[in-house]
């Protein structure tokens, strides 16, 4: 019909990049191209034909999609037990016996000076999800036993008893 003809048939398309290597990452790229005016016919058969085509090339569409669909929810869940390893091994860090201390001076976004209640001084790693904002000269702080790493910051309660700690008595 004449009204078939002024519109405008367009198709999508999309298609997924796997790279060979590292995290897997989808991409998804969509462009819509115009159908050629030739495909639009007025004849009964090649119009059916033509509906034919488009549902079978919206059916391959929808199970593009729905792969897709599938591939980002099997991701999600693989992201979300990496979440819980990752915050399982923060807990394991932060369960060894401590040692509390005070920082003294940030060297740069992932090491700073801190000084223990032996009266040592150590240049150690910040435990990355520890706000910076917050260590701050004279914050108290708890340390790993061995590697003296910065893991928790203590909130201002426990400065008395850390002062109390690295203060050592006159005993005569």
């Amino acid at each position: 019909t004449k009204r078939d003809r002024n519109k405008t048939n367009t198709m999508a398309t999309a298609a997924v990049m796997m790279p060979s290597s590292g995290p897997t990452t989808m991409e998804i790229s969509s462009d819509i191209k115009p159908l050629p005016d030739s495909t639009v016919d007025t004849s009964s058969s090649s119009s059916e034909a033509n509906l034919y085509k488009d549902v079978k090339a919206l059916e391959r569409q929808l199970e593009f999609v729905e792969l897709q669909e599938e591939y980002l929810k099997d991701e999600m869940r693989h992201l979300q037990r990496e979440l819980l390893r990752a915050k399982e091994e923060i807990r394991r860090i932060q369960s060894v016996p401590l040692v509390i201390g005070q920082f003294n001076e940030m060297i740069d976004a992932n090491y700073g000076i801190v000084s223990s209640t032996a009266g040592s001084n150590y240049y150690v790693r910040i435990l990355s999800t520890l706000d910076r904002e917050l260590l701050k000269p004279n914050t108290s702080i708890a340390l790993h036993r061995h590697s003296h790493s910065v893991v928790d910051i203590l909130p201002p309660e426990s400065d008395s008893t850390v002062k109390l700690m690295a203060e050592k008595p006159n005993v005569s």
